[in-house]
Parts: C-alpha cells; structure tokens; sequence
C-alpha cells in the first residue's frame, strides 16, 4: 500500500527518519509530504508514533498530466469507494492545487461529489450521507498537474496532542516543539532547560521523547471508522506502543515568569502521564544570567508578531548575554523576531528556517 505523510514546512527530514525507523521504504520527499510504502500495519503504526507528521492519508490513485476535469472525473471513477467508506459516512473534499490546470476548487469538488456518488450504491440504493456520523475526509492534490487521491487515516490533525486541551495566547505546535527537541540533539541523559515554558509544550515533548512514549497512545483515529484494517491488528500495534516506554529519570527544567502559565503547564504534564516528572517553576528568565548553566536549552521566547512586547530588543539582548556567559550550554531558540540578527553577532550563530502554523520563524543556535 502507498502512503502519503504530510508534515510541518522544513522538518521533512525528520519525518522521513521517523518512517524509516519502522523499516519502510521511501518514494519521495517533497515540500510537507513523504510518500513511502508498507503493509496495512503501518496505518495505526504511523499514526500513533508520528511526532512531527500532520496527516496521514492512504493513495487511492494518482496520475500524471491530468489537464481537464474529464480525466479527473475518470480517475476519481476508477477508485472502489464502497471498499473503504460504510454505508451513509458523511465525506468531505478538501482540495489544494498548485502551478496546475486544473485550479477551482469548487469545481473540482463538484466533479468529485458525482463520481463518487455514482459509485456509492448500496442494494440499488444511492447511499444518503447521515450528518450524526464522524465526517471522512478525502484530499484531492494537484502538483503540477500531477493528481493524487488521498484518504485521510489520522483524522484530527496528529500535532493536536491530548494533553494541552488550554494553552498561551500564542502556542507553539505540539509537533513543531516536537522538532525542535529533535533538531536539538539533546542527549537525554544530559539537563534540559526551557527558560519560557508558557504551557509547557517543549518540556512536555522532550519528556516525551526521551522516555519513548507514543505521541498518540490515547486517541481513536479515522481509520478506525472506515474499512481499512481490522480491530485486532490495530490493537496490537497500540499494546506494544504501550510496552516500549522507558523509566529512566531526566532533568527538564521549565520555568516562566507568569504563575499561571506555570499551573497550567503542570497540569498539561500531568494529563500527558507525565506529572512531578519536569521541574516547573516561576521564574524570570534574567535570572540565568547569574547561573551558571549546562547541556541544552531550547525555547520560544516572546516576539513581536505574537505578544507585541514592549521590551523585545532588550530581552533578547539579555537571551544573547545569557548564552553568552554560559559557555557549556548546547542553546536554540525559535522566534520571528527577525530583528535579533541585527542583535547578535551573526557569525557567532547558525539559524533554520521553520513555520509555526503559517509564521515563519528561524531556529537559532549559538556555534
């Protein structure tokens, strides 16, 4: 079976090493999309270990050059509908088409609603869509007019974790601060610092990562609903999801200014299965630059676009100076604060280009 893995813009490569840890071969790496093959298992497999994926979706036919709406009508008419949807699920098409002919989306889901209609009949009966029932989702993806017919397995986008169900007025993506941890090279037997936690989402997903727990061991998936695998497979893979975490302890330090914010980040933690696990506390970040510090620090301080703070330049000029003083400290900090290039001395760091949601941001790290 193909597979298509959608991911976060400049983590591509991350996501390509997640797949290939399971042993499953790569077709191709294209700008927030991985596309591999595998067996049936790797559906719940993905979905459950995937941390820094959006969706995963099945390929349910693609073809190149497609210029007219005949041909898309044709290819969407090749597809056996009734072996993947039960009777009366409510579908959804969502479309996207880029450098293509083919380019109206509403069009394009008028097309696709008479062809897979056409196919739906059930005992001679067209089947009537029941709105009480979960909504499927398929992607009809036009790139350079090459088309491809994906079913969403994951349903809910999979950076939506469980446990933040509140968060800052601007948080990061679970699946962002996922890569960030990752990018990092944090060896987890060394301390873990995040000066601006906010609701804890990089402490939390680093816990996570170094103690191996699935990021999606506690949620139902759309494939579930649909008629793609059976429930004992599935339920496997969830059983040894559960057995390979690990119990080591770890030093993660996560500290914000905002009381709040830090309540809020131990009960996110705690909802994560992790509670008492990460060292919260209140604390200004300005006092690192008094204490000396080591290993890694990864963090998402405030910046303009976000929480027009009145003291950007100086804060981070203080971020700089606590670097700065703090020469066995492995740092990186994310912001689209463009304005800290003209801050710091740029050959001193390195930055990578990354979106939080649609934001561009940079990765920074001091060489």
């Amino acid at each position: 079976m193909k597979f298509v893995l959608s991911t976060i813009a400049w983590v591509e490569s991350i996501a390509k090493k997640e797949i290939e840890r399971q042993w499953w071969v790569i077709e191709e790496v294209v700008d927030r999309l991985i596309t591999f093959s595998g067996w049936i298992e790797l559906m719940p497999r993905v979905n459950l270990w995937s941390r820094v994926g959006n969706k995963l979706y099945l390929l349910l036919a693609e073809k190149e050059k497609v210029m007219d709406f005949d041909s898309l009508f044709d290819l969407i008419s090749t597809i056996n509908w009734k072996k993947y949807f039960k009777k009366d699920y409510p579908i959804i098409v969502n479309t996207s088409s880029t450098r293509s002919e083919l380019f109206s989306a509403r069009t394009i889901q008028s097309i696709w609603k008479k062809a897979i209609v056409k196919s739906l009949v059930w005992e001679n009966k067209i089947a009537k869509e029941d709105e009480n029932l979960e909504k499927m989702e398929i992607l009809i993806l036009i790139i350079d007019n090459k088309v491809r017919i994906l079913l969403n397995t994951s349903g809910n986008a999979l950076h939506m974790r469980w446990y933040r169900t509140q968060a800052w007025e601007a948080p990061i993506k679970e699946s962002l601060a996922a890569a960030l941890v990752l990018l990092s090279d944090w060896r987890f037997k060394e301390s873990f610092y995040d000066p601006f936690c906010g609701s804890g989402t990089i402490a939390i997903e680093a816990l996570m990562i170094a103690k191996n727990i699935a990021p999606w061991i506690k949620r139902a998936f759309a494939y579930e609903k649909l008629w793609l695998i059976d429930w004992e497979t599935a339920e496997i893979e969830r059983k040894m999801a559960r057995t390979k975490t690990y119990d080591g302890e770890y030093r993660i330090y996560a500290s914000d200014i905002d009381p709040e914010m830090v309540e809020l980040a131990k009960e996110n933690a705690a909802r994560a299965w992790i509670a008492g696990q990460i060292n919260f506390e209140v604390k200004d970040f300005k006092e690192y630059i008094w204490k000396e510090i080591s290993w890694t620090l990864v963090s998402n301080p405030p910046y303009w676009e976000r929480l027009k703070d009145e003291n950007l330049k100086s804060m981070y000029n203080s971020i700089d100076k606590i670097f700065r003083t703090n020469s066995n400290l492995w740092w990186w900090v994310i912001s689209s604060f463009m304005e800290f290039d003209n801050l710091i001395k740029a050959d001193d760091y390195k930055k990578r280009k990354l979106y939080n949601g649609w934001e561009k941001c940079y990765f920074w790290k001091r060489k």
